[in-house]
């Protein structure tokens, strides 16, 4: 939910950029979800989670003991038009409804609801998500999304911003953003994905202390890397609060309301969280080297060139952190200049100049049973080291010795 006039802007080139599953039961398991990735050698198990607070709305009202209630109008420091009040949320047959009003309250022509866990509960790291229906109207702005704690102390954009989900209007896609101070002032960072956001949906973030990866029905469709504290990211690395709110006007969706379309209403069936209950075979955040069969290290080429493997020694050039791309994948970026590594698809030597991951970023990582590692690409395909005597891809089919890499 932005707080700053630049958001505008950001979404409209968030969309023009994106231009160029079935919804998740609710009886699902609610002790342990595993993100497991099996490969043709040794399971690559990135992270288990294990839920540890949720809301299912199964009562007749808001469970007060989870959630207080915002209220008031005042713009909300993104000039939004409605009065938030408690009766607009409500719950019924297993699902909370928060609905906007066209209706005079408190000086404001619109009313709706917004609700938080602050003083009631905070996470770091894990895995957050709801299952959401949203109205496609214009004016709307529903969201689910999170502040950091200390945002009474600190105020914003300083305690970081977490938007999980926000949507606008009667556009066909949502977007998912961060907001932080990174010492310099005001930065955001997020992605757009198009769905048919008037079906239910899951959307989901998993937070790590390495990145946040932002997911719809279980679809990866953004990563940012936090790993020690990488662009002054150090907001990220704190207790935050959540939040489900439904504005009406504002910076994002502008000031035209069609007051035809109202009341209308934003259905959760669930809020989950879950911690972090493991982390196996995958040095996640860890910085490490790989050297190839030649004894040779991998080297970033700080980007310039194509990826080689024939460094005798190993630099800041020859050093990557291991970043949890999210759906049991693995992203490497480069310490010297904090960019991703590429397979390019296998149509190309590798590179590492990627400033944001995307599939071609991420890999499986396989564990083979001599202790080495292999990296497989989005295409299917193998990243092989060439022995040392040619640029890396990742076009082998197959694991020999020129695509097995010793971690150091």
């Amino acid at each position: 939910m932005k707080r700053s006039k630049f958001l505008f802007n950001f979404l409209i080139s968030s969309i023009l950029f994106a231009l160029g599953l079935i919804a998740c039961k609710k009886n699902v398991n609610k002790t342990e979800i595993d993100s497991t990735n099996k490969q043709d050698t040794v399971a690559a198990q990135v992270v288990s989670y294990q839920m540890i607070w949720s809301d299912e709305f199964e009562g007749s009202s808001v469970n007060t003991s989870k959630w207080n209630f915002e209220t008031g109008g005042g713009g909300w420091g993104n000039n939004e038009q409605q009065y938030y009040q408690s009766s607009n949320a409500t719950v019924a047959n297993g699902m909370l409804s928060i609905t906007a009003r066209k209706e005079d309250v408190g000086g404001r022509s619109y009313s709706s609801a917004r609700m938080i866990t602050l003083d009631k509960r905070h996470f770091t790291y894990g895995r957050i998500e709801a299952r959401i229906k949203l109205p496609l109207v214009q004016g709307l702005w529903p969201a689910f999304w999170t502040l950091g704690s200390n945002i009474g102390s600190v105020s914003w954009p300083g305690c970081g911003e977490v938007d999980i989900m926000e949507h606008i209007n009667t556009d066909l896609g949502i977007l998912g953003t961060m907001h932080w101070n990174d010492g310099n002032g005001y930065k955001h960072r997020g992605g757009y994905t198009p769905i048919s956001a008037g079906d239910y949906h899951v959307y989901r973030i998993d937070w790590t202390p390495t990145s946040i990866n932002w997911s719809v029905d279980g679809k990866v469709y953004h990563t940012e890397n936090i790993a020690n504290n990488f662009n002054s990211t150090e907001e990220f690395h704190r207790p935050f609060f959540l939040i489900l709110n439904m504005a009406v006007g504002g910076n994002l969706p502008g000031q035209t309301i069609d007051e035809n379309m109202l009341p209308a209403t934003m259905y959760v069936d669930y809020v989950r969280v879950y911690k972090i209950a493991d982390s196996r075979k995958i040095p996640l955040g860890q910085t490490i080297t790989l050297k190839g069969s030649t004894n040779k290290f991998v080297s970033s080429e700080d980007g310039t060139a194509a990826m080689n493997c024939n460094r005798e020694t190993a630099g800041n050039s020859e050093k990557f952190i291991i970043i949890d791309a999210g759906e049991g994948k693995v992203a490497l970026a480069s310490t010297s200049m904090g960019k991703y590594v590429s397979s390019e698809n296998g149509m190309q030597p590798i590179t590492c100049n990627r400033a944001s991951i995307g599939d071609w970023e991420r890999f499986d990582w396989v564990v083979n049973s001599e202790g080495k590692i292999s990296l497989k690409g989005n295409n299917g395909k193998y990243v092989s080291s060439e022995n040392g005597s040619q640029a890396m891809t990742c076009n082998r089919t197959s694991i020999s010795d020129w695509e097995t890499f010793s971690l150091n």
